[in-house]
């Protein structure tokens, strides 16, 4: 093999790596965009990338301070995709940032949570 091949093989290796993450980005965020109808959206994250994973998490909270609406991201590769989070919704913020487990949620994802509902309460108004 000689590195012309070499090097070729790494930058369209690269290049794949890119365009499906680019892919997975933007269907994650159209359907954070979607939440947009449920309340206020905010979006926290947890874990490791090489330990146990990363989890995204985006919640629609209403006025009440309920939420609404939830989404997951959690995998290892760029085909992993946005999963409704139902253990979440329902739930008052306040609980959950209180709340050291909850049913149907991973470590990560309730980290995640709690990360999401943090960013919602320093929101400034508009």
């Amino acid at each position: 093999m000689t590195p012309f091949l070499l090097i070729a093989a790494v930058v369209a290796g690269s290049l794949v790596q890119t365009y499906l993450t680019y892919r997975q980005s933007m269907a994650f965020n159209k359907q954070v965009m979607a939440l947009r109808r449920h309340g206020t959206v905010s979006v926290g994250v947890a874990g490791k990338r090489y330990r146990g994973g990363r989890a995204f998490v985006a919640i629609a909270i209403d006025e009440q301070g309920i939420v609404r609406d939830a989404l997951t991201l959690t995998g290892w590769t760029t085909f992993s995709r946005g999963r409704t989070l139902a253990g979440l919704v329902g739930l008052r913020t306040s609980r959950i940032a209180t709340r050291d487990s909850v049913p149907g949620l991973s470590k990560q994802q309730l980290e995640a949570a709690k990360h999401a509902v943090g960013f919602a309460k320093t929101r400034v108004p508009a």
